[in-house]
């Protein structure tokens, strides 16, 4: 993200694609075996894409929502993995983009503000009554999935990918700093994305499918 988009941004909830509904068309060898689809909630959803391919970047989130492939609707793996299978040349993918995700945008007049959070691992655990953070409208269990409150999971940071992997609380700390003053920050809820990221461990070739800056 460049500094004029940063400075262009309100802070506070950041209206984005979040939620928007889109095509991706890939030769049929570019999405063939390629994605990490998991089943939750009667949807499916991206756990990961296979970084080693170029026509896959810069296209596709963790925990973008599957919809239909060429037309036709999905609800589990092996529906979509048939369809592209069958087809005889281009796939069509239609996504909402992270639907679940919700995004922040914080700012601090000197970098040796204190954000007003706590985070643990890749979780945000707290947030201190007014605090950058707290002004920014984060509230650290105010996510919800499977009609059940949670915390949130931090899966971008500045518009890039965060490892649903990642297990260091100074690596996510490394990449909210780097902004200096600014940072924009993408949750997700945890309880969805560890379901995500545990059953991406279960592929046995996941290093090679974990989205990461």
């Amino acid at each position: 993200m460049d500094d004029k988009e940063m400075k262009d941004m309100s802070y506070g909830v950041k209206k984005t694609d979040i939620g928007s509904t889109l095509s991706i068309y890939l030769q049929k060898r570019h999405a063939l075996n390629n994605f990490h689809l998991v089943e939750v909630t009667s949807s499916l959803w991206l756990a990961g894409w296979n970084q080693k391919e170029p026509a896959l970047m810069n296209k596709f989130h963790v925990g973008d929502q599957l919809l239909s492939v060429n037309g036709q609707p999905v609800t589990t793996v092996a529906e979509a993995n048939t369809i592209m299978e069958m087809t005889p040349s281009g796939v069509e993918l239609l996504l909402k983009r992270m639907p679940l995700a919700a995004e922040y945008k914080m700012h601090r007049e000197k970098e040796a503000e204190d954000w007003g959070m706590q985070i643990r691992q890749n979780r945000l655990v707290d947030v201190i009554h007014g605090g950058i953070a707290w002004t920014a409208g984060l509230q650290p269990f105010s996510a919800e999935f499977a009609e059940k409150a949670c915390s949130w999971a931090i899966t971008q940071v500045n518009k890039c990918p965060v490892s649903v992997l990642c297990r260091s609380t100074d690596v996510i700390w490394s990449k909210i700093n780097s902004g200096k003053t600014d940072a924009l920050i993408t949750l997700q809820p945890s309880e969805f994305v560890n379901i995500l990221s545990n059953s991406l461990l279960e592929h046995p070739h996941y290093e090679d499918f974990v989205a990461r800056s």
